[in-house]
C-alpha cells in the first residue's frame, strides 16, 4: 500500500452510489474516499451510511487486495448529522476520516475521540479554515491539509480557483511544513472530460509545493499522477546529483555547470526516494 504521506491520487465516489465502491477501489486511486456529505442529497443521508455499513467488510477486503487507502468523508461538524456520521466512524475505524470545513485545531477533537486511530484530512474551505491552517495542521491526527477549493470559492466571492485561491494555497503549504505533516492535497477540477486542464491544475498546484490532487472521476486519476510523478528528467537530474556529491565525498560541485550543495543534494535524494516509492507501488498494485 502507498505509503498515505506520499499518495497522489484521491477520489470521491458518492455513499448512497454503492453499486460504484468496487469500480472506486479498482480504479487506480491511491486514496478513495467514500462520501456522505456533499455528493448526497439530503434527503439520502441515512441511506448513504447504510450502503457504506453493509458494504464496509467487503470493500475493506478488496481495498487491501488492490492497496487502496479507504476514507470515509463525514459531513461538517457543525451540522446534526455528523453526529450520525461520527457513529458511523466509531463503528467501522477506517484509518483514514475526512473532515470538511475545518476552522480550529478543535474541530477535531471529536475524532480524536470517537475514532483514535484514525488520521484525518483536514479540509480547508473557508478565510477563516485558511487562515487557521498555521494551528489546524499541529493537531495531533492530522495526515494531511485539503484545499476545499469550491466551497472557498463561495465564500470568498471568487469565480475563479486559480489565481484568487493561490495566497491560500501558499498558507497550506507554509502551513503543513511548518507542522511536519505531508504537504497538502489540491481541489478537485470540475472539468471531467478536459483531461489537458486536469494535468494542467495538477502540475500548477505541484509548482505550488501540493503534492496530491482530489479526483472527482477515475478519468482524472491518469492525469493527475502523470503531473506529480517525478518525471524521467527529473530523476536523471537528481541521479547526476547524487552521484557527483557521491564522487566529490560531500563536498560542494558542480552538474552541468551547476552548484551542488547539501540543500541541492537533499532535493536530488528525495526525488530519487519519490520515484523509488512510486515504482515498488506500482509494481505491488
Amino acid at each position: 500500500m502507498k505509503d498515505l504521506n506520499n499518495a497522489i491520487s484521491y477520489l470521491f465516489v458518492p455513499g448512497d452510489r454503492p453499486e460504484r465502491f468496487e469500480k472506486a477501489v479498482r480504479s487506480g486511486a491511491d486514496v478513495v474516499i467514500v462520501d456522505l456529505e456533499d455528493a448526497v442529497s439530503p434527503a439520502n443521508k441515512g441511506a448513504a451510511r447504510s450502503a457504506v455499513l453493509e458494504e464496509w467488510e467487503s470493500l475493506s477486503a478488496i481495498a487491501n487486495e488492490t492497496n487502496v487507502t479507504l476514507c470515509i468523508r463525514i459531513n461538517a461538524l457543525r451540522d446534526e448529522v455528523a453526529r450520525h456520521d461520527v457513529a458511523l466512524c466509531h463503528l467501522l475505524r477506517p484509518s483514514l476520516v475526512m473532515v470538511p470545513k475545518v476552522e480550529s485545531r478543535d474541530d477535531l477533537s471529536v475524532i480524536a475521540r470517537e475514532v483514535p486511530d484514525a488520521r484525518v484530512l483536514a479540509l480547508i474551505e473557508t478565510a477563516t479554515g485558511v487562515l487557521e491552517a498555521s494551528t489546524i495542521a499541529t493537531a495531533p491526527n492530522v495526515a494531511r491539509l485539503v484545499l476545499g477549493s469550491v466551497d472557498l470559492m463561495l465564500n470568498l466571492g471568487v469565480t475563479t480557483d486559480r489565481e484568487p485561491l493561490d495566497a491560500s494555497r501558499s498558507m497550506l503549504v507554509l502551513a503543513s511544513a511548518s507542522a511536519g505533516v505531508a504537504a497538502p492535497v489540491d481541489g478537485v477540477c470540475t472539468s471531467i472530460s478536459d483531461l489537458e486542464r486536469v494535468k494542467v491544475d495538477a502540475e500548477r498546484a505541484r509548482s505550488f509545493g501540493f503534492a496530491a490532487k482530489l479526483c472527482i472521476h477515475p478519468k482524472q486519476i491518469a492525469a493527475v499522477t502523470a503531473a506529480f510523478n517525478v518525471s524521467d528528467e527529473e530523476f536523471a537530474w537528481a541521479s547526476d546529483v547524487v552521484a557527483a556529491s557521491k564522487a566529490s565525498e560531500g563536498a560542494a560541485t558542480t552538474v552541468n555547470g551547476a552548484m551542488i550543495d547539501l540543500p541541492v543534494l537533499q532535493r536530488a535524494l528525495r526525488i530519487v526516494a519519490r520515484r523509488n516509492e512510486a515504482e515498488q507501488a506500482a509494481t505491488s498494485r
